[in-house]
């Protein structure tokens, strides 16, 4: 494994009985029942329970697991099989759906998942016995220097700093970001004058673009998924009781889905 301990930045060593974590400075991590580790230290936690709550993770995967994302899905692990890489790190991973779905196609990965929400990342290591998945920040990855050949970022906060610590020289970043008319239809019951949504492109400090691609589809939920969908974005929080109530009872909506993928390499 490529941990390094959160506290001292040494690497972690697996015990003989992979129950364990430990340092050359004698700090230790054990295995949770589900496989997966805590990394996030007291000390870095901004609140009590950090990150999306269980009820939010379970909406989550009930709607992913319905399999409307699968065609962005499908398009992640073409790219990533394209590069042939053989570790990859899902920044943000929630309850590990794209590290699942890019696994069942490029199944010689060795993956990392790190999200600072201990609810998705105990649903994560339950689905997922193979992969690697850790609760941690991504201000503070609990990685050691250059382990990652890809890392994959979809939606997720990063810390540019160790973004580029992490990954191997000529390593590679793909982001996913909504483009234009990402959720359109959902956009209209909230907002008067509905807006296409900034692609500006970002800029990673240590990286350079490579491609970058618009991707999108329409899907149709069932009246309970698309609630589920509305509360998986930023706009739950401008939906009141009679919007979200209008939003279940739409018959038929088909909602645009609107991507934007980028694909970065480390600077030489």
């Amino acid at each position: 494994m490529f941990y390094a301990c959160p506290i001292c930045d040494q690497q972690l060593v697996l015990s003989p009985s992979h129950t364990n974590l430990s340092c050359s400075n004698n700090h230790q991590f054990d295995r949770a029942k589900q496989g997966y580790f805590n990394l996030l230290p007291v000390q870095r936690k901004k609140s009590k329970q950090p990150g999306d709550s269980k009820e939010m993770i379970s909406a989550r995967h009930d709607f992913l697991n319905a399999d409307y994302y699968q065609p962005l899905a499908e398009k992640i692990a073409q790219i990533i099989k394209q590069q042939q890489v053989s570790t990859l790190l899902d920044l943000g991973c929630g309850e590990g759906y794209y590290t699942r779905q890019v696994k069942q196609r490029v199944t010689s990965l060795d993956t990392y998942g790190v999200d600072i929400s201990k609810p998705a990342i105990i649903k994560a290591a339950k689905q997922d016995k193979q992969g690697h998945y850790s609760v941690a920040s991504s201000d503070k990855l609990p990685l050691v220097d250059n382990c990652i050949d890809l890392i994959l970022k979809v939606y997720a906060p990063a810390n540019e700093d160790e973004l580029k610590r992490v990954v191997t020289d000529k390593g590679l970043l793909l982001t996913i970001t909504p483009g234009p008319r990402h959720l359109w239809q959902l956009r209209e019951y909230i907002y008067q004058d509905v807006r296409a949504h900034d692609t500006q492109d970002t800029v990673f400090k240590g990286f350079k673009r490579m491609s970058s691609e618009n991707f999108s589809f329409t899907i149709c939920p069932t009246d309970e998924h698309r609630v589920a969908l509305l509360q998986m974005t930023p706009f739950a929080w401008k939906a009141n009781e009679v919007i979200t109530e209008q939003i279940q009872q739409a018959q038929n909506l088909n909602i645009e889905l609107d991507f934007v993928i980028n694909l970065y390499q480390t600077l030489e």
